[in-house]
């Protein structure tokens, strides 16, 4: 189900839904400084979302009969989203990411659980796209300027799962989330140029100071060149290894 910040806050969610309000709460508090005692959360364009109350919403339930998630509803609702967001103005305080949230069950609740969903949603997207993928970008994830693209838009992810001890700032409440924002639009705000760097340093001396840790040896910066599938789900420490990349793109559509 997709939904607005607003709506969030003004109907009554059905049942299957009734899951959603404690995450939605403890995500409100990670982002208003109202409510989290000076422990400023480091990204300063989700909390300026979150104040102009512009964060979507889409619900991921868990379908018992299958042991999976419903990623064919999760791929519908991503490409209306991303249809949405190609129609918008350029206006910052317009700018509308999503906060994608899996509904939590007993067998879904490790590391390795969450890298596999995050995974198989990856590669759902790949098999079951109607539009073809992107012929300027490279199909291989190793390699420099690879960016996930689904519905014909370029989007960064970033994951978060309740796992995270040291990276605060990758554990929003006590689920698996994505944040997804499309690549075109994020890169105007803080992209190629000396404003751009400025804005994305100064996100990452907050996450220093958020975090357990310093930030991730792997979040570099994509237009330099910089590996794009290690920065989306990142390890806890900074000694690991990057996440391999597991996604088979042999049925994906040429251009």
């Amino acid at each position: 189900m997709l939904i607005t910040q607003q709506d969030f806050q003004n109907i009554k969610l059905p049942k299957t839904l009734q899951w959603t309000y404690p995450l939605i709460d403890q995500i409100s508090k990670k982002f208003d400084p109202s409510v989290n005692h000076g422990n400023n959360f480091p990204c300063i364009f989700a909390k300026r979302v979150f104040s102009l109350q512009n964060f979507r919403f889409l619900t991921v339930n868990w379908c018992k009969d299958q042991h999976t998630y419903n990623f064919t509803s999760f791929a519908d609702e991503l490409s209306f989203f991303l249809e949405e967001t190609q129609q918008s103005d350029e206006n910052i305080n317009n700018i509308e990411p999503l906060i994608v949230l899996f509904e939590p069950v007993n067998s879904i609740f490790n590391t390795h659980h969450y890298e596999k969903v995050f995974f198989d949603s990856l590669q759902y997207f790949i098999d079951h796209d109607k539009i073809a993928w992107n012929g300027f970008l490279p199909k291989n994830p190793n390699q420099e300027f690879w960016t996930m693209c689904f519905s014909g838009v370029q989007i960064f992810i970033n994951v978060s799962h309740p796992n995270h001890k040291n990276r605060n700032s990758r554990n929003l409440c006590d689920a698996l989330v994505f944040v997804i924002n499309p690549r075109e639009r994020f890169d105007k705000f803080a992209g190629n140029n000396k404003k751009g760097y400025k804005i994305r340093e100064r996100i990452r001396n907050n996450i220093d100071k958020y975090d357990q840790i310093s930030r991730s040896p792997y979040l570099g910066h994509y237009q330099d060149g910089d590996l794009e599938w290690p920065q989306y789900m990142i390890p806890d420490d900074n000694d690991s290894p990057p996440t391999k990349c597991p996604i088979n793109f042999s049925l994906v559509k040429n251009q």
